[in-house]
């Protein structure tokens, strides 16, 4: 039986907020587990056969802890517990653009832990 942590899965239709200095935007993120192997504009050939997860045209953030989530601009979560830390949060719109931005949901070990 494969674990939670050796899943690998392609998630599309978002942008993919890079938190790099120039907070790059991306279409397209692949993870492994809790791991982010691959951030970019196309699904490369070597991850066809994986998962796709269509994430409805929100914005991606990764990393996510209670306590960042409280900084996004009014973004209120009490999905994660807190000093619980989550794989990305998806957001409706991009938080650095909109100051309306709210959470759609919320990654935790690989699983949607909310909507």
């Amino acid at each position: 039986m494969i674990g939670v942590d050796s899943l690998t899965v392609v998630y599309t239709n978002a942008d993919f907020i890079s938190l790099n200095d120039g907070n790059d935007i991306y279409s397209v993120m692949v993870t492994h587990g809790k791991k982010i192997e691959y951030l970019g504009f196309s699904i490369p050939l070597c991850y066809d056969s994986e998962r796709v997860v269509d994430l409805g045209g929100g914005a991606v953030v990764p990393l996510i802890s209670d306590r960042v989530l409280e900084e996004y601009r009014h973004s209120r979560c009490s999905m994660l517990a807190m000093g619980e830390q989550a794989d990305f949060a998806v957001f409706d719109k991009n938080p650095y653009k909109d100051a309306e931005a709210k959470i759609k949901a919320v990654y935790v070990k690989g699983k949607i832990k909310s909507k």
